[in-house]
C-alpha cells in the first residue's frame, strides 16, 4: 500500500506533464487514420515510437518516485 500512495499523489502532476504528449499521440493517430497507403507505415511507426518512448520515460519517473518514497520511509 505504501508504494501506491506516492504514485496516486503524483498522478495528477504526471497527467499534466504528459498531456502535451497525449495530444500529440492522438494527433498522430488521426493523421494515421487519414493517411494514404504508403504513408500509413511511416505514421504508424512514428506513433509506436512516440508511445514507447513516453511510456518508458513515465515508468522511469514512477520508479524514481517510488524509490525516493521508500528511502524517506527507511530514514524516518
Amino acid at each position: 500500500m505504501s508504494i501506491l500512495r506516492p504514485l496516486a499523489s503524483a498522478f495528477p502532476a504526471a497527467l499534466r506533464r504528459e498531456s502535451p504528449w497525449l495530444v500529440l499521440a492522438v494527433a498522430l493517430l488521426v493523421v494515421l487514420l487519414h493517411a494514404n497507403a504508403p504513408e500509413v507505415w511511416f505514421w504508424f511507426a512514428a506513433l509506436v515510437l512516440l508511445l514507447l518512448w513516453r511510456s518508458l520515460a513515465c515508468r522511469g519517473r514512477w520508479r524514481d518516485a517510488a524509490g525516493e518514497a521508500g528511502e524517506a520511509v527507511d530514514q524516518g
